[in-house]
């Protein structure tokens, strides 16, 4: 069901999405560590983690595990649904975008008043 917010702007949750958002990897960067100049290897360190893992999930290859959700949370004093919330709206939008179409040609919305009881 749709929701009004402050703004008057009616948005839809469920609807699909115009664009892929973006890859939690990328705001780790350029919000968390980008204003420090830390690096990824100085991440790994801190989340006691390879820093294989950390690049991979910079540069959008690997994505946030409920793990590492868990350290990024610790560590950055966020919550790990923060984390998860980012991976989760990234790989929804990405799969709309790729496979969207094909997923409404396949698939038939159930239409419960057409069933007997």
């Amino acid at each position: 069901m749709p929701d009004t917010s402050k703004s008057s702007i009616i948005t839809d949750p469920s609807a699909p999405p115009e664009w892929i958002k973006p890859h939690p990897g990328e705001m780790l960067r350029e919000e968390y560590l980008a204003p420090l100049t830390m690096s990824a290897s100085e991440l790994a360190r801190q989340l006691g983690v390879p820093a294989n893992r950390v690049t991979a999930i910079l540069n959008g290859d690997r994505s946030v595990s409920a793990d590492t959700a868990w350290r990024l949370a610790r560590f950055w004093n966020t919550s790990p649904d923060y984390w998860m919330n980012l991976q989760k709206t990234h790989d929804l939008s990405k799969a709309w975008i790729e496979n969207g179409s094909q997923i409404e040609r396949d698939v038939t919305p159930r239409n419960q008043e057409n069933e007997a009881a």
